[in-house]
């Protein structure tokens, strides 16, 4: 189950010894290392630590373990105790709770086009380009000139304004970081499926995925807090997003805070509404049954992590897809795509090596489009075929949707 393990077969790396390695080294310090195996300081706390750094928090692991161990929330507490010796990305964090720093970042490395190979470089990962041939072929996509929240036509709520969306539930969207400040067009894409009748709250950021996986519960709780001011005035019915990730962690919101914390009940009130789109799609039956659509396109679907272990499967969004292209629908086997997040920027190599299993997954379906709902798997999927000539179509599901929908729309007028 574990996509690390799987490529690296290496012991440690397997939940089994990452379990191992939690509850007999590190919970006790580095002085119950083993007879044989060196002194604390030396090869033994650098696998320890390397183990811990290279773990997807894909959620495989817990999802099948018959003894129920959450291995996940174990390497997050472990990984918040050598957040020192991890060298976590305190920037990073700084950046992510800034709402004036962020985008002022995200403007000016938007103009660096993303086959350059400099944002690589300065995020410290020299070489990582489709032209470095000796390595892998991730191409870092380049940001949105305008990020969603800038963007005017957007339905945005100012907290002190309120807003009537007309009859039917009242909707709002949570845009993640990747739907911001790279893809807005899915963003927009979402909005038309749903009629346009969705709202877009201002100070809203990030959902906290980042920091929580590493272990930097305060940080996650910050942008939690900060998310929750600005939904909370949403008065939505739900709270759609196009990424099962940000969907995931909103509904793990509520552990960040105590029992007495007046803040842990508003918490469980927004995980309640919060809807990952397809999910939200199928449930609001916004779509026919079937759809008109090019017969040379066949598509296939990437599913999330998140969405498999975490939220219920991804059986509504086959179901959708199988229900809109019938035979040109072709399933694919289920596994991680190797993103996670921070782990595709700091493993990059094995990021790789796990996204190959899933480059050859998609050739034996044959398919021509690979559609996924989560902004992570969005992204490694371009950034791992933006090389190839002829590669696949890589969508996310709302803008296959809105596609189809703009077909008949200009079919119909064109027939008229």
């Amino acid at each position: 189950m574990c996509p690390v393990y799987d490529v690296t077969r290496h012991e440690r790396f397997s939940p089994r010894g990452k379990y191992r390695l939690i509850t007999e080294i590190i919970s006790k310090g580095p002085s119950s290392a083993p007879e044989g195996q060196g002194p604390g300081k030396n090869v033994l706390p650098f696998k320890v630590l390397e183990t811990l750094k290279d773990c997807l928090q894909c959620g495989a692991c817990g999802y099948i373990c018959p003894a129920g161990v959450e291995l996940n929330a174990l390497v997050r507490n472990a990984r918040a105790s050598c957040a020192k010796r991890l060298s976590s990305p305190w920037w990073l964090w700084d950046i992510l709770k800034s709402r004036r720093l962020t985008p002022l970042l995200a403007k000016l490395l938007a103009g660096i086009p993303g086959t350059s190979g400099l944002i690589w470089r300065l995020l410290g990962l020299t070489g990582r380009t489709s032209q470095d041939e000796k390595a892998f072929h991730f191409e870092m996509p380049s940001l949105a000139q305008s990020p969603a929240l800038s963007r005017r036509h957007f339905r945005l709520l100012d907290p002190s304004c309120g807003f009537d969306p007309g009859p039917g539930p009242r909707i709002a969207l949570f845009l993640g970081c990747v739907q911001n400040y790279l893809y807005p067009e899915v963003a927009e894409a979402m909005i038309r499926c749903l009629g346009g009748k969705v709202l877009v709250p201002l100070g809203q950021g990030c959902c906290g995925m980042p920091a929580w996986s590493a272990g930097a519960q305060e940080t996650a709780k910050e942008l939690v807090l900060q998310n929750l001011k600005a939904f909370e005035k949403a008065r939505a019915d739900f709270i759609v997003t196009g990424c099962a990730a940000c969907a995931s962690m909103i509904k793990e919101w509520p552990k960040l805070f105590s029992g007495k914390d007046p803040k842990k009940e508003d918490a469980i009130h927004l995980a309640d509404k919060v809807r990952e789109f397809s999910r939200l799609v199928v449930e609001l039956k916004v779509l026919p049954l079937r759809v008109s659509r090019d017969r040379s396109v066949t598509v296939t679907y990437h599913a999330p992590c998140h969405q498999r272990f975490d939220l219920g499967g991804v059986g509504e969004s086959e179901g959708l897809l199988d229900r809109m292209f019938s035979d040109a629908f072709r399933p694919m086997s289920h596994e991680c795509c190797g993103q996670g997040g921070l782990f595709s920027i700091g493993n990059p190599e094995l990021a790789w090596k796990i996204f190959e299993k899933r480059l050859s997954a998609l050739d034996r379906t044959g398919a021509s489009t690979v559609v996924t709902t989560c902004s992570g798997c969005l992204l490694q999927w371009r950034a791992g075929t933006a090389h190839q000539t002829g590669g696949p179509r890589v969508l996310h599901l709302a803008e296959l949707i809105d596609g189809l929908g703009e077909n008949i729309r200009s079919a119909a007028l064109h027939k008229s």
